[in-house]
């Protein structure tokens, strides 16, 4: 039921060991320079699915707390005398549903055709998703000769027996400690000590990291390619801001992919550098004294000193929205907005829409827009510059400055650049590209 992500995820693996992709990882992940160009209209979003069963379906990873259709694996109906064998006069199905990929902690609402139901009234077992778990005994009794039992190892379902509709929806719970428990790589980088909110959603940068290194439905990246300290930083500074998620990978898509949606949650850039993942954030205003080194103009590469730009007015967005899964109205979507009135007014709208499927409160919808805003709507300078050999000594993502000498380089007089681009030439020397901080 993995199997679409998990290939995915091993195309991906592979293709990220190649030096030439360790340079520079984070202009493409994350949107390290400028968000994709402004595009008008509303976004268009189908409607919450119900359980049913299709060949090749990708079965969920989800983390936090949010609402599933499910996917029917097994279903059965014995004549209860209340209709025609079969019909939907009153016949008991007995139904096997799998939820999700990876071990959910707890089952918390179940709906039919809309409907809550009574959960301590129906005649179900809830398997959280284990390596271990047992066959279900209803399925077991209900076999057909020569069919092979099966305990669905690593799939959190749901077994009933019940009068009931087939058209039902899950809301369940997925904790740190729930995804500490399935792949240890978590605890190993420290990540297991930022707990969900009372909301019971997660820290992004642990949903990202489960990812990468989650050997079943993961990239399978082992604890050790990941740079520990900074990802260690970027799960503290987004519990700081509160941007806590509940995000679903339900689609078969490259890892990539994936990997983008989970970085969206905190304005995320991933670098790889020196054989490890290093994690970083485009900061809120808030967070000073940030650690950078300056560089000494005698560093420049001869014949090229730094220059500097911005992009064109289409990758300066001024109207920022984010559609989210809103758990106040059963999950149905709603948007969220930040604007620029005097920006759009001089210049017209400019757009950046995202559909963040794992916020799920209006408040956190509302941080993430207005931190998009703010850092797409000042349009951050950019800068490119040359060195020697004292290069080698440079990473993707570190912060960088420059001491002045002359007009030459006036434009960059107290501004910091992360770097997100770096290009070994033949000779021996680089050539570097950076973004303003912010």
């Amino acid at each position: 039921m993995q199997t679409a992500i998990t290939i995915a995820g091993g195309v991906v693996g592979a293709s990220l060991g190649q030096p030439q992709l360790g340079l520079m990882v984070g202009a493409t992940l994350g949107a390290a320079l400028y968000p994709p160009e402004a595009q008008g209209g509303p976004t268009s979003l189908g409607p919450l699915g119900f359980t049913a069963a299709h060949t090749g379906q990708v079965l969920p990873i989800v983390y936090g707390r949010t609402r599933v259709p499910g996917t029917l694996i097994w279903y059965s109906v014995a004549d209860s005398g209340g209709g025609k064998k079969g019909g939907p006069g009153g016949d008991d199905r007995r139904m096997a549903i799998a939820l999700a990929e990876g071990q959910v902690g707890s089952l918390l609402t179940l709906w039919s055709q809309g409907d809550e139901l009574d959960l301590g009234a129906l005649d179900y077992t809830f398997y959280e998703g284990t390596g271990v778990q047992t066959a279900d005994a209803l399925i077991t009794a209900n076999l057909a000769v020569g069919q092979v039992d099966c305990a669905y190892p690593h799939v959190c379902y749901f077994v009933i027996n019940a009068t009931t509709e087939a058209y039902l929806t899950f809301e369940i719970a997925r904790t740190t400690a729930d995804v500490a428990a399935g792949n240890p790589a978590i605890a190993a980088l420290g990540l297991d000590a930022y707990p969900e909110d009372v909301n019971g959603d997660m820290n992004p940068v642990v949903c990202l990291a489960d990812f990468m290194t989650h050997p079943r439905y993961g990239l399978g990246l082992a604890a050790t390619d990941l740079h520990a300290a900074s990802w260690l930083e970027e799960a503290g500074y987004a519990s700081y801001m509160g941007l806590f998620c509940s995000p679903v990978l339900d689609t078969a898509q490259p890892g990539t992919s994936h990997i983008e949606h989970l970085l969206s949650y905190f304005d995320g850039m991933l670098g790889y550098s020196q054989g490890t993942f290093h994690l970083h954030s485009r900061r809120s205003p808030s967070r000073e004294n940030l650690p950078y080194t300056q560089i000494q103009p005698w560093e420049w590469l001869d014949g090229y000193v730094p220059k500097f730009g911005r992009g064109s007015e289409r990758q300066v967005a001024n109207l920022v929205t984010v559609e989210y899964r809103n758990r106040a109205d059963a999950y149905n979507t709603a948007p969220t907005e930040r604007r620029d009135d005097w920006d759009i007014g001089r210049r017209g709208i400019y757009r950046e829409q995202l559909y963040l499927n794992g916020v799920t409160t209006a408040v956190v919808a509302d941080r993430i827009t207005s931190k998009l805003l703010w850092s797409r709507i000042t349009g951050p300078k950019t800068v490119e510059w040359g060195m020697g050999p004292a290069g080698v000594w440079y990473e993707p993502l570190i912060l960088v400055s420059f001491e002045m000498i002359g007009a030459a380089a006036y434009a960059l007089e107290g501004s910091i650049y992360r770097i997100v681009k770096i290009t070994e030439n033949p000779d021996g020397t680089f050539i570097f590209a950076g973004v303003e901080e912010r």
